[in-house]
């Protein structure tokens, strides 16, 4: 008769550990406590995600009055026109 145990996790994941990781590590962490069935560390996950702000914190913001760069107005060429093929300009 073979008897199968759950194997012991080499990381203890205590909810501050988890809490200093980002937060991209901690959905990562998350997917693989869903995919090895740790129910524990799904929970405490999700509470240092829900503890977290949602949104995209690190995005740029526009600064109010700073110019932006004009761009380039594209020039159409006629190109049986020119010199180099021997058209009229």
């Amino acid at each position: 008769m073979t008897i199968i145990t759950k194997p012991a996790r080499s990381v203890d994941w205590t909810k501050d550990r988890i809490a200093a990781l980002a937060t991209p590590d901690v959905k990562q962490l998350r997917a693989n406590a869903v995919r090895l069935n740790d129910p524990e560390i799904m929970q405490r996950c999700d509470d240092v995600l829900g503890e977290r702000p949602r949104g995209r914190g690190a995005a740029k913001k526009a600064v109010p009055g700073a110019a932006r760069k004009p761009r380039k107005k594209r020039v159409k060429v006629d190109v049986a026109a020119t010199p180099e093929t021997g058209g009229a300009a």
